[in-house]
Protein backbone atom coordinates (compact mmCIF):
# COMPACT_ATOMS: atom_id res chain seq x y z
CA UNK A 1 0.00 0.00 0.00
CA UNK A 2 1.30 3.16 -0.75
CA UNK A 3 2.51 6.34 1.56
CA UNK A 4 0.39 8.72 -0.35
CA UNK A 5 -2.27 10.24 1.27
CA UNK A 6 -4.73 10.30 -1.78
CA UNK A 7 -4.09 6.67 -2.10
CA UNK A 8 -4.75 5.99 1.46
CA UNK A 9 -8.00 8.10 1.50
CA UNK A 10 -9.19 5.71 -1.93
CA UNK A 11 -8.14 2.56 -0.18
CA UNK A 12 -10.16 3.44 3.24
CA UNK A 13 -13.15 4.97 0.95
CA UNK A 14 -12.56 2.27 -0.89
CA UNK A 15 -13.24 4.62 -4.16
CA UNK A 16 -11.37 5.15 -7.32
CA UNK A 17 -7.96 7.30 -7.30
CA UNK A 18 -8.83 8.96 -10.07
CA UNK A 19 -11.81 10.12 -7.87
CA UNK A 20 -9.93 11.51 -5.02
CA UNK A 21 -7.35 13.28 -7.90
CA UNK A 22 -10.27 14.84 -9.43
CA UNK A 23 -11.71 15.85 -6.18
CA UNK A 24 -8.19 18.04 -5.70
CA UNK A 25 -7.76 19.16 -9.43
CA UNK A 26 -11.36 20.94 -8.80
CA UNK A 27 -10.64 22.35 -5.65
CA UNK A 28 -13.36 20.42 -3.60
CA UNK A 29 -9.75 19.10 -1.83
CA UNK A 30 -6.91 21.07 -0.81
CA UNK A 31 -4.05 18.36 -2.15
CA UNK A 32 -1.96 21.34 0.08
CA UNK A 33 -3.67 20.71 3.44
CA UNK A 34 -3.93 17.65 6.36
CA UNK A 35 -5.42 14.86 3.50
CA UNK A 36 -6.03 12.66 5.84
CA UNK A 37 -7.71 14.74 8.74
CA UNK A 38 -11.33 13.68 9.32
CA UNK A 39 -13.32 16.62 7.86
CA UNK A 40 -11.81 16.02 4.45
CA UNK A 41 -12.04 12.16 4.32
CA UNK A 42 -15.81 12.59 5.19
CA UNK A 43 -15.70 15.58 2.08
CA UNK A 44 -14.20 12.54 0.02
CA UNK A 45 -16.81 10.24 1.59
CA UNK A 46 -19.73 12.65 0.96
CA UNK A 47 -18.49 13.51 -2.49
CA UNK A 48 -17.95 9.90 -3.90
CA UNK A 49 -21.67 9.32 -2.73
CA UNK A 50 -23.35 12.28 -4.52
CA UNK A 51 -21.27 11.04 -7.22
CA UNK A 52 -21.63 7.10 -7.21
CA UNK A 53 -25.34 7.27 -5.88
CA UNK A 54 -27.20 10.16 -7.01
CA UNK A 55 -24.88 10.67 -10.20
CA UNK A 56 -23.51 14.46 -9.37
CA UNK A 57 -21.62 15.70 -11.54
CA UNK A 58 -18.34 17.57 -9.58
CA UNK A 59 -19.61 21.05 -9.99
CA UNK A 60 -22.81 20.09 -8.45
CA UNK A 61 -20.50 18.32 -5.35
CA UNK A 62 -18.76 21.61 -4.91
CA UNK A 63 -22.11 23.25 -4.36
CA UNK A 64 -23.88 20.59 -2.15
CA UNK A 65 -20.41 20.49 -0.11
CA UNK A 66 -20.89 24.60 0.37
CA UNK A 67 -24.72 24.27 1.12
CA UNK A 68 -23.93 21.71 3.82
CA UNK A 69 -20.92 23.93 4.94
CA UNK A 70 -23.57 26.83 5.08
CA UNK A 71 -25.99 24.82 7.49
CA UNK A 72 -23.57 23.32 9.71
CA UNK A 73 -22.40 26.71 10.70
CA UNK A 74 -25.91 28.19 10.94
CA UNK A 75 -26.69 25.18 12.96
CA UNK A 76 -23.38 26.12 15.57
CA UNK A 77 -24.62 29.91 15.36
CA UNK A 78 -28.06 29.11 16.24
CA UNK A 79 -27.35 26.67 18.92
CA UNK A 80 -24.75 28.87 20.58
CA UNK A 81 -26.22 30.66 23.89
CA UNK A 82 -26.60 33.73 22.99
CA UNK A 83 -24.59 36.78 24.59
Amino acid sequence: MSDNPIDLIAGMLGIPTSFVVELCEVGIVDPSGELLAEATVERVRVSWTLHDELGVNLAGIEVALHLLSVIERDRVHLSSPAD
